[in-house]
């Protein structure tokens, strides 16, 4: 008897376990501001627009890319960006949004990468 209990608590919980955990990834879209302007875009607007398309959001936080370098001059881009963790599976519908995997922006060898920052 207590191995028929043991067994299938063991199989209860490895199913309960694969039926809940999903994989995650960030996204990432430039936050569309401009130097010297004030901010015109927000990271909650960029999150109702991932919502509103159906797309879950785990978190979400603004960032800037590093390891890069732009012109300083009033009215070019920032280097800011809006992250979000959204499942795995809606990759493409993010993509189709325009938004790309934050992990394009990783490459060690060019010490490029992204922080997360205050909000603008």
């Amino acid at each position: 008897m207590k191995t028929t209990t043991l067994t299938a608590l063991i199989l209860l919980t490895a199913t309960t376990t694969a039926c809940t955990t999903q994989t995650t990834t960030h996204i990432y879209k430039p936050d569309g501001n401009k130097q010297c302007e004030p901010a015109t875009s927000t990271l909650a607007n960029s999150t109702n627009q991932l919502t509103t398309a159906g797309i879950e959001v785990r978190s979400s936080h603004c960032a800037t890319q590093t390891g890069i370098s732009i012109m300083t001059v009033c009215g070019a881009p920032t280097l800011g960006i809006h992250l979000h963790e959204i499942n795995a599976s809606d990759i493409q519908n993010a993509k189709d949004l325009g938004y790309e995997e934050a992990n394009n922006l990783i490459n060690e060898e060019q010490g490029t990468g992204y922080e997360i920052t205050n909000c603008p």
